[in-house]
């Protein structure tokens, strides 16, 4: 069996792994409405990135099935 170099692996998990805990620490102090614009700020993003694809792929549905 191969021997593999996890020590990328370990560095990255490493900096996820802050990066997690810096925006945990960010999360604890931001006042009741400035966690809300940030949650708010946060579910737009998703939804224009899921959204306008899905959109795309339900009007290329229907185009397709009524032809």
């Amino acid at each position: 069996m191969e021997k593999t170099n996890t020590t990328t692996f370990s560095k990255k998990q490493t900096r996820l792994d802050e990066k997690v805990q810096q925006i945990a620490h960010k999360v604890e102090h931001l006042s009741a409405e400035e966690c809300f614009e940030w949650i708010t700020k946060i579910m737009y993003r998703a939804i224009l990135f899921l959204g306008i694809p899905y959109f795309l792929f339900v009007l290329f549905s229907f185009i397709r099935m009524a032809s």
